[in-house]
Protein backbone atom coordinates (compact mmCIF):
# COMPACT_ATOMS: atom_id res chain seq x y z
CA UNK A 1 0.00 0.00 0.00
CA UNK A 2 1.22 3.47 -0.82
CA UNK A 3 1.87 6.13 1.79
CA UNK A 4 -1.36 7.08 3.54
CA UNK A 5 0.04 10.51 4.38
CA UNK A 6 0.32 11.36 0.69
CA UNK A 7 -3.30 10.34 0.18
CA UNK A 8 -4.34 12.61 3.05
CA UNK A 9 -2.51 15.50 1.35
CA UNK A 10 -4.28 14.72 -1.91
CA UNK A 11 -7.61 14.66 -0.11
CA UNK A 12 -6.87 17.99 1.47
CA UNK A 13 -5.95 19.44 -1.91
CA UNK A 14 -9.06 18.07 -3.59
CA UNK A 15 -11.54 19.08 -0.92
CA UNK A 16 -10.08 22.22 0.71
CA UNK A 17 -8.07 24.30 -1.75
CA UNK A 18 -10.31 26.33 -4.06
CA UNK A 19 -10.10 25.02 -7.59
CA UNK A 20 -9.35 27.05 -10.67
CA UNK A 21 -12.17 27.00 -13.17
CA UNK A 22 -11.83 23.95 -15.35
CA UNK A 23 -13.43 21.98 -18.13
CA UNK A 24 -16.96 20.59 -17.73
CA UNK A 25 -18.05 17.12 -18.87
CA UNK A 26 -21.74 16.86 -18.01
CA UNK A 27 -21.83 17.09 -14.20
CA UNK A 28 -18.12 16.16 -14.02
CA UNK A 29 -15.48 18.86 -13.73
CA UNK A 30 -11.72 18.77 -14.38
CA UNK A 31 -10.21 21.34 -12.02
CA UNK A 32 -6.73 22.49 -11.04
CA UNK A 33 -6.01 22.53 -7.27
CA UNK A 34 -2.77 24.40 -6.65
CA UNK A 35 0.26 24.00 -8.91
CA UNK A 36 0.53 20.23 -9.26
CA UNK A 37 -2.80 18.67 -8.26
CA UNK A 38 -5.90 18.36 -10.40
CA UNK A 39 -9.10 16.37 -10.05
CA UNK A 40 -11.91 15.02 -12.16
CA UNK A 41 -14.81 15.29 -9.77
CA UNK A 42 -18.54 14.94 -9.42
CA UNK A 43 -20.21 16.95 -6.65
CA UNK A 44 -23.77 16.77 -5.39
CA UNK A 45 -25.30 19.07 -2.80
CA UNK A 46 -28.43 18.19 -0.82
CA UNK A 47 -30.43 20.10 1.74
CA UNK A 48 -31.48 18.32 4.92
CA UNK A 49 -31.90 19.20 8.60
CA UNK A 50 -32.01 22.93 7.66
CA UNK A 51 -28.52 22.86 6.08
CA UNK A 52 -26.84 22.07 2.78
CA UNK A 53 -24.22 19.33 2.56
CA UNK A 54 -22.06 18.26 -0.38
CA UNK A 55 -20.74 14.86 -1.36
CA UNK A 56 -17.98 14.34 -3.91
CA UNK A 57 -16.32 11.58 -5.92
CA UNK A 58 -12.92 12.67 -7.26
CA UNK A 59 -10.16 11.09 -9.30
CA UNK A 60 -7.10 13.06 -8.14
CA UNK A 61 -3.66 13.30 -9.79
CA UNK A 62 -0.60 14.84 -8.17
CA UNK A 63 1.64 15.56 -11.15
CA UNK A 64 4.68 16.36 -9.02
CA UNK A 65 4.54 13.08 -7.05
CA UNK A 66 3.18 11.04 -9.99
CA UNK A 67 0.39 9.79 -7.78
CA UNK A 68 -3.29 9.06 -8.47
CA UNK A 69 -6.04 8.30 -5.96
CA UNK A 70 -9.83 8.13 -5.97
CA UNK A 71 -11.58 9.87 -3.10
CA UNK A 72 -15.19 9.68 -2.01
CA UNK A 73 -16.39 12.33 0.41
CA UNK A 74 -19.82 11.45 1.83
CA UNK A 75 -22.32 14.13 2.80
CA UNK A 76 -21.01 16.09 5.78
CA UNK A 77 -21.87 14.40 9.05
CA UNK A 78 -23.52 11.32 7.53
CA UNK A 79 -20.58 8.89 7.53
CA UNK A 80 -19.43 7.19 10.71
CA UNK A 81 -17.19 4.16 10.24
CA UNK A 82 -14.04 3.36 12.22
CA UNK A 83 -12.98 0.34 10.13
CA UNK A 84 -9.69 0.65 8.24
CA UNK A 85 -11.07 -1.07 5.15
CA UNK A 86 -14.65 -0.56 3.98
CA UNK A 87 -16.57 -2.60 1.42
CA UNK A 88 -18.35 -0.43 -1.10
CA UNK A 89 -21.01 -1.75 -3.45
CA UNK A 90 -21.45 0.18 -6.69
CA UNK A 91 -24.70 -0.61 -8.50
CA UNK A 92 -26.37 0.53 -11.69
CA UNK A 93 -29.83 0.01 -10.21
CA UNK A 94 -30.80 0.88 -6.66
CA UNK A 95 -33.45 -1.83 -6.73
CA UNK A 96 -31.39 -4.93 -7.42
CA UNK A 97 -27.85 -6.27 -7.56
CA UNK A 98 -26.59 -7.29 -10.98
CA UNK A 99 -23.60 -9.48 -11.83
CA UNK A 100 -22.06 -6.47 -13.61
CA UNK A 101 -22.13 -4.42 -10.39
CA UNK A 102 -18.91 -3.78 -8.51
CA UNK A 103 -17.76 -4.51 -4.95
CA UNK A 104 -14.49 -2.89 -3.84
CA UNK A 105 -12.55 -2.46 -0.62
CA UNK A 106 -11.73 1.20 0.04
CA UNK A 107 -9.61 2.68 2.83
CA UNK A 108 -11.02 4.95 5.51
CA UNK A 109 -9.59 8.44 5.97
CA UNK A 110 -10.74 11.41 8.02
CA UNK A 111 -14.10 12.44 6.49
CA UNK A 112 -13.45 10.59 3.22
CA UNK A 113 -12.92 7.09 1.80
CA UNK A 114 -10.18 6.41 -0.76
CA UNK A 115 -8.80 3.92 -3.27
CA UNK A 116 -5.03 3.72 -3.73
CA UNK A 117 -4.65 0.59 -5.83
CA UNK A 118 -4.16 1.39 -9.52
CA UNK A 119 -6.04 -1.80 -10.46
CA UNK A 120 -9.04 -0.82 -8.30
CA UNK A 121 -8.99 2.74 -9.67
CA UNK A 122 -8.91 1.41 -13.23
CA UNK A 123 -11.69 -1.08 -12.44
CA UNK A 124 -13.90 1.74 -11.09
CA UNK A 125 -13.20 4.00 -14.10
CA UNK A 126 -14.00 1.15 -16.50
CA UNK A 127 -17.22 0.39 -14.59
CA UNK A 128 -18.36 4.04 -14.83
CA UNK A 129 -17.46 4.23 -18.55
CA UNK A 130 -19.32 0.97 -19.25
CA UNK A 131 -22.46 2.18 -17.45
CA UNK A 132 -22.34 5.45 -19.40
CA UNK A 133 -21.94 3.51 -22.69
CA UNK A 134 -24.99 1.39 -21.77
CA UNK A 135 -27.03 4.55 -21.39
CA UNK A 136 -27.32 4.43 -17.60
CA UNK A 137 -27.81 7.87 -16.07
CA UNK A 138 -26.80 7.05 -12.48
CA UNK A 139 -24.80 4.63 -10.37
CA UNK A 140 -25.30 4.11 -6.64
CA UNK A 141 -22.45 3.80 -4.12
CA UNK A 142 -23.42 1.98 -0.89
CA UNK A 143 -21.12 1.93 2.13
CA UNK A 144 -21.71 1.00 5.77
CA UNK A 145 -21.71 3.03 8.95
CA UNK A 146 -20.53 1.55 12.24
CA UNK A 147 -23.17 -0.47 14.11
CA UNK A 148 -25.10 1.85 16.39
CA UNK A 149 -24.34 4.95 14.30
CA UNK A 150 -27.99 5.40 13.38
CA UNK A 151 -28.51 4.74 9.70
CA UNK A 152 -26.68 1.50 8.81
CA UNK A 153 -25.82 2.32 5.18
CA UNK A 154 -24.92 5.48 3.30
CA UNK A 155 -25.85 5.97 -0.33
CA UNK A 156 -24.20 8.29 -2.79
CA UNK A 157 -25.68 8.72 -6.27
CA UNK A 158 -23.33 9.64 -9.11
CA UNK A 159 -24.32 10.80 -12.60
CA UNK A 160 -22.24 9.05 -15.25
CA UNK A 161 -23.03 11.27 -18.26
CA UNK A 162 -19.80 12.92 -19.39
CA UNK A 163 -17.54 10.68 -17.31
CA UNK A 164 -15.84 9.00 -20.30
CA UNK A 165 -14.85 12.30 -21.91
CA UNK A 166 -13.74 13.68 -18.55
CA UNK A 167 -11.72 10.54 -17.82
CA UNK A 168 -9.97 10.80 -21.20
CA UNK A 169 -8.99 14.42 -20.48
CA UNK A 170 -7.91 13.49 -16.92
CA UNK A 171 -5.79 10.57 -18.15
CA UNK A 172 -4.16 12.65 -20.88
CA UNK A 173 -3.31 15.40 -18.44
CA UNK A 174 -1.98 12.99 -15.80
CA UNK A 175 0.12 11.08 -18.36
CA UNK A 176 1.68 14.33 -19.63
CA UNK A 177 3.28 14.76 -16.23
CA UNK A 178 4.81 11.30 -16.17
Amino acid sequence: MRCLGLCAILAWCAFCIPANAGERFGQWSLEQHGDFVFALSFKRSLSFDHRTATSELAFVCNQEERYVAVLLKPLDGTFKNSQNSISIVIQKSEEQFDTMDLVQHWQNGPDYIFLESWDDEEQLATYLKDREAEGAKLVHFYFPNDPGAGKSTNTMIIEVAGFSAGAAAFTSRCERSQ
